[in-house]
């Protein structure tokens, strides 16, 4: 038979000592039940309010008490009750998400924007999962040493973007984009940077190796590679002697206008 954690025991005992809210930090757990409060019923043949907690995978009955507020005060105080206050007391959707982006700035963290345009959510690794039982329907997920590891489930997909962004490899993603954008090396990459200015079009920076997103570099062709994602599949667009004359033909895209007027906010 399983026994009662010794912080629910002591609670237990001491229940009727005292109840009261002396505590100014204790913040009672609320429930949609008929008695307001995680864990507490009324029983009708005692005519008192009942606390009972899961421990172990059974059901342990805490203590009989006049009132509601009561038992709720001895739950509150054990040390369940107080993870159960601090979930109740996190911000969710539309807070959840505005507080995730402040603590990225206190910290000076930045949120890595998506560098795959089928990207659901705007933010690199952070995936959007309809089907999801539950309110944590954001999934981060990272790869190392080959494998796509899931590295938990968050309510918003900021949130998501916080953990990924206090992570060496997020760390590493925001050095790389807040370096000054790539010194072009040859007449062609000038005047690629040169032609953009004069249309009044941008450059969008990635944090990859050429710095600027959808281009990568060919190595077998000595070339820069332009890839953009359409109808589902990842479709080459051309082959650029630059990463800069790459950059230029996707910022004349529909995809790179929208993805230069995100980089600006």
């Amino acid at each position: 038979q399983g026994s009662v954690p010794r912080s629910f025991a002591c609670m237990k005992r001491s229940r009727g000592a005292d109840t009261s809210m002396s505590d100014d930090s204790l913040v009672l757990v609320t429930a949609d039940n008929k008695s307001g409060f995680k864990n507490v019923t009324y029983d009708l043949q005692s005519r008192r309010y009942e606390l009972r907690v899961q421990v172990g995978g059974k059901r342990k009955h805490l203590g009989a008490f006049k009132t509601a507020r009561e038992a709720a005060v001895v739950y509150a105080r054990t040390a369940e009750g107080k993870a159960d206050a601090a979930a109740q007391q996190r911000p969710t959707g539309a807070d959840a998400a505005a507080h995730a982006v402040r603590a990225a700035e206190r910290e000076g963290l930045l949120l890595i924007p998506a560098d795959r345009k089928d990207s659901t959510t705007g933010y690199k690794n952070v995936t959007h999962n309809v089907e999801q039982s539950g309110v944590r329907k954001y999934k981060l997920q990272m790869q190392k040493k080959g494998k796509r590891l899931s590295c938990g489930l968050f309510g918003t997909a900021e949130e998501a973007a916080l953990a990924y962004a206090r992570t060496p490899e997020g760390r590493a993603d925001a050095e790389r984009l807040r370096r000054p954008a790539p010194v072009p090396r040859t007449a062609a990459a000038i005047e690629a940077v040169q032609q953009a200015e004069r249309e009044g079009l941008t450059l969008v920076l990635s944090a990859n190796a050429t710095g600027y997103k959808n281009v990568t570099v060919d190595q077998r062709k000595s070339k820069c590679q332009l890839q953009v994602r359409a109808a589902g599949r990842q479709q080459t667009i051309g082959l650029f002697d630059s990463p800069e004359e790459a950059a230029l033909a996707y910022a004349r895209t529909p995809q790179g206008r929208a993805d230069a007027e995100q980089q600006q906010r």
